[in-house]
């Protein structure tokens, strides 16, 4: 039986404060501020875990949290934050002195402080080198270097306790420091709403809260100045590139700020360059744009613009293209020829289409002619990997990712390709393009080389991208740019029920389950109670896959969601089908987040660096105390702390995240509480990423909502007007 003063008998109170001297650091991350401690306390040593850093054996803490019992490491303190104490005794200064907290100082140099000052020696290192040439053996130049080192670092333990009192964790605090140095409390002060771009898991009602506990007004400039940043941030996460000034002026004046006030931080934040107004749609009217968007929608248009001007004509005649047609054995429809014929005679064109109706057939058919006719150099590439490999299986040829095709150079941090370095190619083809987002796709154009021509080829039906814009969408609505839909559905005849869902979806009827006997199989479960739906999705996943189709639920399944909260929702499926198809305990640090070995996950940020990109999936293959090993296409990658955000479980994952994907099989999960979410295009979206096989399991409310809603959420911007100016100017 457990002692009454076992911590066991407390681990069910939910606020308790530990005191004592920490005896060692088992690990600590500085960047994040998690570390894990034994802490002499009461008699008795015991572990405790949490926001600690910078910690050092020796100091005294004051630790506030509740008693845990980890998975793989037991009992221990979980603290949620923590208070450092003078220590109290002459030992205690020795040890706090001599821990490693103070460059230069180690455990003999601290016990000899001690004697000589006694209970006054902190004092004498605040005094500084005079004081400490006091001590025997210590000269002029070693004093003045005990004292600067000891102010630096005490200074900088004044800083990082001052940013914690701001409500900052202690790796938000660090990070601040070592971005800002000592003047990081006055800079957060000064402005905390940059925190929300500045630290991560930092956001607006945070920054709020940091604003008031520093004392800033509600109706003031520096307020006033943050807020309207955020908002514009804030819709560029939302895939707008930027926000009527008008909505800005509104949302300004619903928190509390005055007319006189919101006029005078919006002039400062147009007089330094930080925002710019652009009088589109119409002058009484403007937007306000954060710089780096508003110049990726202008060079997009502009870039569009040049290339329009280079040499326009055939790069094939009838004859050319007629013999390269009875090669590959096609019979075009109507929009496949006229998409052969744009795309050999403008110099920028559009071929969209939705699933079935030939795309990659048709672009086939044009590599060939472009091959057969000496054109070239032709590069071929898409936004994410995954979407590369798939454009290379299909047309048997080279393709990159737009980010390796345009290089990147981290040292300039910035792509090795743009205007005054041109790539070197005569003719690009562009796939997935509704995955393409304005910066990406304003740094693509700029790297194109006067003369050469573009093809881009998409699914304009497909959601947007993720990042800010709607590219695909407004070239197709532009009557300047040349465009043609393919329209005839031409892989039905092959038997593939998945491509007939699909555009049921898209004529806003409602898809049947069918059995094909071959490829493309489509089934509808209705299930209305999420819980026993999530059981359904586990089963399905897990066993009848597996049995009937001979698929591997490791590798060639794909589970979609439309929004990550819920029974339904993407979180509780990664936890569903991590326990049932990667069993076991968290055997990692508690900074891996419950990931093991085995388990499957997305880069969900564009990695330069390691050449890994936003959508590329991999697999967890080595966890250590400090790093996460992940394989993402036979490359091994490792991932400490501080980039473990870059990583999300993928046994489910969004469907915006799941664009340019494609698995053998998909299954997706819809429920009522998606209400938000559920749009026809996203239901689109995610049935055509499945090859052989699709299985929506959804309540019947959820299923017709989702049918029968097109409408579209309007992503603010005015690239279409500027298309149409630039390339009016350039006709």
């Amino acid at each position: 039986m457990a002692r009454a003063s076992d911590p066991r008998d407390r681990r069910e109170r939910p606020h308790e404060v530990l005191e004592g001297r920490v005896t060692g650091v088992v690990f600590c991350n500085p960047d994040t501020g998690f570390a894990v401690v034994r802490l002499l306390t009461g008699g008795a040593e015991v572990t405790a875990a949490g926001d600690l850093a910078p910690v050092h054996e020796g100091e005294e803490l004051r630790l506030h949290g509740r008693w845990e019992e980890h998975a793989r490491f037991g009992l221990q303190f979980r603290a949620a934050w923590a208070e450092r104490t003078t220590p109290t005794t002459r030992d205690g200064l020795v040890r706090y002195l001599g821990g490693g907290a103070f460059p230069g100082i180690g455990p003999d140099l601290a016990r000899r402080l001690v004697d000589h000052f006694g209970d006054a020696t902190l004092d004498a290192l605040e005094r500084g080198e005079e004081a400490l040439r006091e001590v025997p053996g210590i000269g002029a130049k070693r004093a003045r270097a005990l004292a600067e080192a000891y102010r630096e670092d005490a200074a900088r333990h004044r800083v990082l306790a001052e940013l914690r009192g701001f409500g900052l964790t202690g790796g938000q605090a660090a990070t601040l420091y070592e971005r800002w140095g000592p003047e990081a409390p006055t800079r957060v002060v000064r402005d905390p709403w940059a925190l929300i771009e500045e630290v991560h898991g930092i956001g607006f009602q945070t920054a709020e809260r940091i604003a008031h506990a520093a004392g800033v007004p509600l109706d003031s400039m520096e307020r006033a100045r943050g807020v309207a940043l955020h908002l514009l941030r804030e819709a560029t996460r939302e895939g707008h590139a930027c926000l009527p000034e008008r909505v800005v002026w509104e949302r300004l004046l619903d928190l509390g700020c005055s007319e006189e006030v919101v006029a005078e931080a919006v002039a400062d934040l147009l007089a330094r360059a930080r925002i710019v107004r652009e009088e589109l749609p119409s002058p009484e009217d403007p937007s306000l744009y954060l710089p780096e968007l508003h110049a990726a929608e202008a060079g997009v248009a502009a870039h569009l613009a040049r290339l329009a001007r280079g040499a326009h004509g055939p790069l094939a005649d009838e004859a050319a293209l007629a013999r390269a047609l009875a090669r590959s054995g096609l019979t075009p429809d109507d929009s496949q020829r006229r998409a052969l014929e744009l795309a050999l005679a403008e110099p920028v064109a559009v071929m969209t289409g939705g699933p079935g109706t030939g795309k990659t057939t048709t672009l086939r058919v044009l590599l060939d002619l472009l091959e057969d006719r000496g054109v070239g150099p032709v590069r071929l590439a898409s936004p994410t990997g995954r979407a590369a490999r798939r454009l290379q299986d299909a047309t048997g040829r080279e393709a990159s990712t737009l980010h390796r095709l345009l290089g990147w150079d981290p040292v300039a941090n910035a792509f090795r390709h743009h205007a005054d370095e041109p790539l070197e190619l005569a003719y690009l083809v562009v796939d997935e393009v509704s995955m393409l987002d304005l910066p990406l796709a304003a740094s693509v154009l700029a790297a194109v080389p006067d003369g050469a021509r573009v093809l881009f080829v998409g699914d304009a039906d497909q959601l947007p991208s993720v990042g800010p814009g709607a590219v695909l969408a407004d070239l197709v609505a532009a009557p300047e740019v040349p465009t043609v839909r393919l329209s005839r559905i031409h892989r039905q005849g092959e038997g593939s029920a998945i491509v007939e869902a699909a555009h049921a979806v898209l004529q806003g009827e409602a898809p049947r389950s069918r059995r094909t006997g071959g490829s493309g199989d489509f089934f509808v479960v209705e299930i209305d109670d999420p819980d026993e739906a999530a059981a359904m999705v586990e089963r399905i996943v897990a066993e009848r896959i597996p049995e009937a189709y001979g698929l591997d639920p490791m590798q060639d399944v794909l589970v979609l969601a439309p929004m990550y909260r819920g029974p339904l929702g993407v979180d509780e499926l990664n936890r569903r089908l991590a326990e049932r198809l990667n069993p076991g305990p968290a055997e990692g640090p508690p900074w891996a987040k419950g990931l093991r070995v085995g388990d499957r996950v997305m880069v969900v940020r564009n990695d330069y660096d390691r050449e890994v990109f936003n959508g590329d999936t991999g697999r967890v293959v080595r966890l250590t105390a400090d790093t996460l090993t992940v394989e993402v296409d036979g490359r091994l990658h490792d991932y400490g702390p501080p980039q473990l955000d870059d990583l999300v479980p993928a046994w489910c994952v969004t469907v915006h995240r799941a664009q340019g994907t494609e698995a053998r099989a998909v299954v997706v999960a819809l429920a009522s509480s998606h209400y938000l979410m559920l749009r026809r295009n996203l239901l689109y979206t995610a049935v055509t990423r499945g090859r052989d096989l699709v299985v929506v399991v959804s309540s019947r409310g959820a299923l017709w909502r989702a049918v029968r809603n097109d409408e579209e959420r309007h992503r603010l911007g005015n690239l279409r007007h500027r298309l149409a100016r630039a390339l009016a100017a350039s006709s």
